[in-house]
C-alpha cells in the first residue's frame, strides 16, 4: 500500500464516472481521493495555477486560457460533461430579434464572457449563421481572470446580486447566452410571453451541428497536474484508460436495464440514442478532432489565448495517440 499514488479525485455526480467512486474500476497502483474542487474560475486559483491538485474537472472556458496564461495543468482528451449550445440562447420576445443576425447590435446578457457556452455560441454564431459577433455588445457579471486580447470585444461589467434572467425579463438587455442549471429558471424563461428561444427547434439544430460537424459541444474537461504528469509520465495514459472504461461500465448498467436513473424505458432510450448520434461522450483525440480543433480556433479568434496552441501543448503526452 505504501507505493501507491494517491491522487486528488473531482466530486463528479456523472453516470460516466460514477464507477470510480463505486470502486469498480480500478488502476494499478493509484488511488484515487475524492476532492471538492471548482471547475469555474472566478478567482485566481492558486491551486491550478501552481499545480497542487490531482485532477480536476474544468469548465472547457478556462481549459486553454490557462494553458496560455503558464497555470500549471495539462488535459486528457476525456469530455466529461458535454451541453448542446443552442438551448441557451434566449431573447425577449419585442426585440426585433427574429434570426441569428438580428443580435448585433444588441444587448447579451451572461455570467460570464468565457464559459464554454459562451465561447461556443459566439464560434458557431460567427460561422454557422453568419453573425458579426464583434457587434454583439455583452452585458457580463462576473470580471475575467485570464487576459482578453480581442480589442474589438465589447463587454459591460455589472452587479451580480441580479441574475441574468432576471435582467431579461426586464428588459435591461435584449437577449441571454448563458448556462442554466435550475430547473425554476428554466421554467421561468420557457413559460414567459416575455422571453422566447432564439432557435426553437434546438434540438434539430444540435443534431444537424452533429451530423455536418461531428461536433456535440463539450463543456467540461478533465485536467490533471502538470507537475504529477511529469513525475508520472504513464500516469496520464493510466487514467485516460481508466475513464474509458468507467463509461463503458455506466452504459452497459443502462444497457442491461439496471442504470440507476428515474427516465421511463431509460435503456431504450439508450439505444434510440446509440443509433442516431453513436457515442456522443466520446473521448479521445482522433474521435474528437473536429471538435478540438474547432475549440482551438474560436478561443484564438475571441482573444482567448494569443496563438493557436498545439496537441502537444494542451494535451498530456501519454494520452496523444488516443
Amino acid at each position: 500500500m505504501s507505493n501507491e499514488l494517491e491522487i486528488g479525485f473531482p466530486e463528479m455526480r456523472y453516470d460516466i464516472t460514477m464507477p470510480f467512486f463505486e470502486g469498480r474500476v480500478k488502476i494499478d497502483g493509484v488511488v484515487l481521493k475524492p476532492t471538492k474542487i471548482s471547475s469555474m474560475v472566478f478567482t485566481d486559483n492558486p491551486q491550478l495555477r501552481e499545480g497542487d491538485f490531482g485532477l480536476c474537472d474544468l469548465n472547457l472556458g478556462y481549459f486553454l486560457p490557462a494553458i496560455d496564461a503558464g497555470w500549471q495543468l495539462i488535459g486528457l482528451p476525456v469530455f466529461s460533461k458535454r451541453k448542446p449550445v443552442h438551448p441557451f440562447i434566449f431573447c425577449r420576445a419585442n426585440s426585433g430579434i427574429n434570426s441569428p443576425r438580428d443580435l448585433e447590435g444588441k444587448k447579451i446578457g451572461t455570467r460570464q464572457y468565457r464559459t464554454a457556452i459562451s465561447v461556443w455560441a459566439r464560434g458557431l454564431l460567427k460561422h454557422r449563421h453568419g453573425v458579426d459577433v464583434s457587434k454583439m455588445q455583452w452585458v457580463a457579471q462576473i470580471k475575467e481572470v485570464f487576459p482578453n486580447y480581442d480589442r474589438d470585444a465589447k463587454i459591460e461589467y455589472v452587479d451580480a446580486q441580479k441574475s441574468v434572467v432576471d435582467r431579461l425579463m426586464d428588459a435591461e438587455v435584449d437577449a441571454m447566452i448563458t448556462d442554466v442549471s435550475d430547473a425554476k429558471l428554466f421554467d421561468t424563461l420557457e413559460k414567459s410571453s416575455k422571453v422566447k428561444r432564439l432557435f426553437p427547434k434546438y434540438m434539430e439544430e444540435d443534431e444537424r451541428l452533429y451530423r455536418e460537424t461531428g461536433i456535440f459541444t463539450p463543456v467540461h474537461i478533465i485536467v490533471m497536474s502538470k507537475k504529477l504528469n511529469l513525475h508520472y509520465p504513464d500516469l496520464a495514459g493510466k487514467l485516460y484508460t481508466a475513464f474509458e472504461q468507467a463509461k463503458k461500465t455506466a452504459y452497459e448498467d443502462i444497457l442491461s436495464d439496471r442504470g440507476g436513473f428515474s427516465v421511463v424505458y431509460l435503456r431504450e432510450r439508450m439505444k434510440e440514442q446509440s443509433e442516431r448520434w453513436g457515442d456522443p461522450w466520446k473521448y479521445g483525440i482522433k474521435a474528437n478532432k473536429s471538435t478540438i480543433d474547432t475549440l482551438i480556433t474560436y478561443n484564438y479568434e475571441q482573444g482567448m489565448i494569443r496563438s493557436e496552441l498545439s496537441y502537444r501543448e494542451i494535451f498530456a503526452d501519454a494520452t496523444l495517440e488516443s
